[in-house]
């Protein structure tokens, strides 16, 4: 559109230059001519020259965090061009020379990154050009905490510390605590430590999500379940009945607690009501008449949530990420990984 502008004021500077005549008004749409023929010049080959690569820096992180993508951008230093990325509807951060870009992502769950507007832009604004930057990405947006803060690491006993039941087969996401290091030295294969089973008598935590229709009920039980359970695994340890569950998970460690934390992020309403529990059990649901809260912002533009999540115990690829072209298997919790591409 500004180009189209500058075309035409310089077709009416000509026509006003020759009706008069004036050699002023003809020399002045000429220079015209020539600065939107160079700002055109200079945004395609810097659409050619411009080399861009985008990087996630965090998978998972809480609410109240924002998205940081980092960028990475060289091209030649004599083209007169800005750089800008889309971060809003009507919003653009400039990028020259590369840096960090934040994204506000207000509420939990799993989101999928595509590739971000880089635009290519003149010095004066006449020409701009677009390119995609990156590859599709997904994150997990993890539920805060009741009481705030970032959920620092359980401590309870350690997967590490429990007692060893025998030997079996590596499985792609096991903790690398576990893995018999000894049988790969001896040349028998990676295996992995067999766990006895979790401690008996740990209090249960019913979480449940029957009934709720508004995403903002869903949100509260999350965050507070999310603080409940942390404060029982950093003393000792609980049981987890999650909705479709048919038995507890137990959270006794930080790999059980950030495990149980994922699932929290993608958790959704309906399910059946639990059962009648006893007086030891906590259930936690939303309480009849409390407002939900205001409604979140929706995500930026590129950041798509993924409505179903990741399956409840999706298995992980060896370095803590979930892998969409598994199936599913027990006791590994679902994590996100994504790549990087040069444009």
């Amino acid at each position: 559109m500004r180009a189209a502008t500058w075309l035409l004021c310089t077709a009416v500077l000509v026509f006003v230059a020759g009706a008069l005549p004036s050699l002023a008004l003809f020399a002045l749409a000429v220079g015209m001519l020539l600065l939107t023929l160079g700002a055109a010049a200079s945004v395609l080959v810097a659409r050619v020259r411009v080399r861009a690569d985008r990087t996630v820096l965090e998978r998972e992180f809480t609410e109240g965090r924002p998205l940081r993508l980092r960028f990475e951008v060289s091209m030649p230093s004599w083209l007169p061009v800005r750089l800008h990325v889309r971060v809003a509807r009507r919003l653009w951060a400039e990028v020259d020379g590369g840096g960090v870009v934040e994204l506000p992502l207000e509420r939990r769950g799993a989101y999928r990154i595509e590739p971000s507007v880089l635009r290519i832009g003149d010095a004066l604004g006449i020409f701009r050009s677009t390119v995609r930057v990156g590859t599709p990405e997904e994150v997990l947006v993890l539920p805060l905490p009741e009481g705030g803060g970032h959920a620092p690491p359980a401590r309870g006993r350690a997967a590490e510390e429990t007692e060893p039941d025998g030997l079996r087969p590596y499985v792609p996401g096991t903790s690398v605590s576990r893995i018999h290091w000894l049988s790969l030295a001896r040349g028998q294969g990676l295996h992995e430590r067999r766990l006895g089973p979790p401690p008996a008598g740990l209090p249960l935590v019913v979480i449940d999500t029957a009934g709720l229709t508004d995403p903002g009920e869903v949100d509260w039980v999350a965050r507070t379940a999310a603080g409940h359970v942390r404060r029982l695994a950093r003393d000792g340890g609980c049981a987890v009945l999650l909705p479709g569950d048919a038995a507890p998970a137990a959270v006794v460690d930080e790999d059980s607690w950030r495990a149980l934390h994922r699932r929290l992020a993608t958790l959704e309403a309906g399910g059946p009501a639990p059962a009648a529990v006893g007086p030891d059990v906590v259930v936690i649901r939303f309480p009849a008449g409390l407002p939900p809260g205001p409604r979140p912002l929706p995500p930026p533009p590129g950041v798509v949530p993924i409505p179903a999540g990741p399956p409840a115990g999706a298995p992980a690829d060896g370095t803590g990420r979930w892998r969409r072209d598994v199936g599913r298997r027990r006791g590994e919790a679902p994590s996100f990984s994504g790549g990087r591409r040069r444009w």
